[in-house]
């Protein structure tokens, strides 16, 4: 057969169908008259855990992918979910579910406990370094198998065959259950944001824990219901949360520089402090105090979980990633750097439950000024909040339509009026109200919450890296990427390893040496119970997961 003839015939072939199929062989590209087949890839099967169809053939090329690549999916999968995310929406949607330097400021009082401010500034920078490792690597293995799923459905795509269902099935519990957490500490610091209005307002005020958590409860709920009824304006309200993401924290800034206290350099940079930690020693007390920073510069692949509401998600979702990690971090160091100068003095531990409105009324000495401001950081948690649950809700639901966990049917649904998967909302919603009553009791539950979080998310960044490099190791041949990091990848991947493992071992410390029921950091039970809890699901799902097998996700292929 000649390569002419070869040509006119698949020109003949593609004019007689009414859905023409990319071929997958440019004939310019062939280098004599015989012509290979193409290679049957695992996304010529059609199942309903693969994304649905995009007809290559119809769109331009989108900007940064290769011209001789282009993913290719099945033909048969009905649209669910409707893709109103473009390049920038993305962006803002991933820097307000980071949130950076709202959880800065809501999440520092652990930090500054074990560490002080000197503490705290060097976490944020070794912390910043290690998850660059982290953001590199996921955004690589996005641009290969682009799809909501994540981490798990790239264990899918790189672990050895003998563990590949087990360690996908982990993967993706322990992400679900990492976002479901992060959820629950947006809201957690919403509802102890509130309770700081009322002890500005009233100087004698006093809250129980218990009053705390049901607010919790309450701000979820309404994050929730917005999620619910306003998902078809959920791009346009992102755009909008980052306009605030980006200019709210400019008047804070200029405000504590132009009115507060200053503190020395020395101070800053150099004086590192045990402030009611009562760790034996001070580098130890050092290393508990990052756990904050390694929370806030975490959860990167967030854009990764809407994969299938982003237009031209091959392309945009490692740009995505990668950028919005940089766009985020001159923010998050110039507040950092600026609160750590003007916050004064404060008596940790005794009568400032809230650092930053502390810091805030001592710089403005003004109440009016100290409730807007307050407001302000209020706010934008909320809209973290939002963002939050969008990821959350929509991770629960790729795994619960892949029927991986119980209900599944139930789960992975989309209500056909909203376009949401309301379900997976009602679960999102469920699990934060779990937290509540089971942190009911503890006095540090923000560490709890947020050391969960940190300690399952890692975990499948581990898994998925892990397996990566594995296959690397061993010189087996890897999807095609339309952003890769080339020779560099193996190194990158590996330095990525290190920095997860460490991040997940001190996840697990409590904030004080000396420890009770209430102080506890109760990670470390709920964690290994998960992981339990996991084992038994794998067991009990196993013949279902038989019948559709995870490992069949959507891949790059040659045209």
């Amino acid at each position: 057969m000649t390569l002419q003839y070869t040509y006119t015939q698949l020109l003949l072939d593609m004019q007689s169908h009414p859905e023409p199929e990319t071929p997958l062989l440019k004939p310019h590209l062939a280098q004599n008259d015989q012509i290979p087949p193409p290679a049957r890839t695992d996304s010529d099967i059609t199942t309903s855990s693969s994304s649905e169809h995009l007809n290559p053939s119809h769109r331009p090329l989108p900007r940064g992918l290769s011209n001789d690549f282009r993913k290719k999916e099945p033909v048969n999968r009905k649209k669910e979910m409707q893709r109103n995310f473009r390049l920038v929406s993305t962006i803002s949607f991933t820097s307000l579910v980071t949130g950076t330097w709202e959880a800065l400021l809501a999440a520092n009082s652990m930090a500054l406990t074990n560490g002080g401010t000197a503490g705290f500034f060097w976490s944020m920078i070794w912390c910043y370094i290690g998850q660059l490792f982290i953001v590199l690597s996921l955004a690589e293995m996005s641009s290969m198998v682009p799809v909501a799923g994540g981490p798990y459905q790239w264990v899918a795509e790189f672990a050895s065959s003998k563990y590949r269902r087990l360690l996908t099935y982990c993967a993706g519990t322990l992400c679900s259950i990492g976002w479901q957490a992060r959820f629950a500490a947006t809201c957690y610091w919403s509802a102890r944001i509130i309770l700081a209005l009322c002890w500005l307002t009233r100087a004698n005020f006093e809250y129980k824990q218990w009053q705390q958590n049901l607010l919790t409860i309450a701000v979820a709920f309404c994050v929730s219901s917005f999620n619910a009824f306003a998902a078809g304006h959920l791009s346009l309200a992102e755009g909008f949360f980052a306009i605030c993401h980006i200019y709210a924290f400019i008047p804070i800034v200029i405000s504590l520089w132009t009115m507060a206290r200053k503190r020395s350099a020395s101070e800053v940079f150099t004086q590192f402090t045990d402030n009611g930690g009562g760790w034996p020693s001070l580098a130890t007390s050092v290393l508990v105090g990052q756990l904050p920073a390694i929370f806030i510069v975490s959860g990167s692949e967030a854009v990764v979980h809407i994969a299938e509401e982003v237009e031209e998600p091959e392309s945009i979702l490692p740009r995505c990633i990668f950028w919005s990690f940089l766009a985020n971090m001159p923010a998050t160091l110039l507040l950092l750097i600026t609160y750590l100068f003007n916050m004064g003095e404060l008596r940790l531990g005794t009568d400032v439950k809230h650092p930053f409105v502390s810091v805030f009324k001592s710089a403005m000495d003004s109440e009016q000024a100290t409730l807007g401001f307050t407001i302000l950081v209020l706010s934008m948690l909320l809209m973290n909040s939002v963002s939050t649950m969008v990821t959350a809700s929509r991770h629960l639901f790729a795994f619960g339509r892949d029927q991986a966990l119980f209900f599944s049917p139930w789960i992975g649904k989309v209500d056909p009026k909203l376009k949401v998967p309301l379900n997976a909302i009602y679960l999102t919603l469920l699990f934060t109200i779990v937290m509540s009553c089971v942190t009911i009791g503890a006095s540090a539950a923000s560490s709890t919450i947020i050391g969960l979080a940190t300690s399952t998310l890692m975990s499948s960044y581990l898994l998925s890296i892990g397996s990566l490099v594995l296959k690397r190791f061993r010189g087996a041949q890897l999807p095609n990427a339309s952003w890769s990091l080339g020779k560099a990848g193996f190194a990158i991947n590996c330095l990525a390893l290190i920095y997860a493992t460490w991040a997940m071992f001190w996840s697990f410390w409590p904030v004080h040496y000396h420890v009770d029921r209430g102080n506890f950091n109760y990670n470390c039970v709920l964690f290994l119970g998960w992981i339990a809890l996991t084992l038994v699901m794998f067991v009990l799902r196993q013949r279902r997961m038989d019948q559709r097998p995870m490992e069949i996700v959507p891949r790059w292929t040659p045209r």
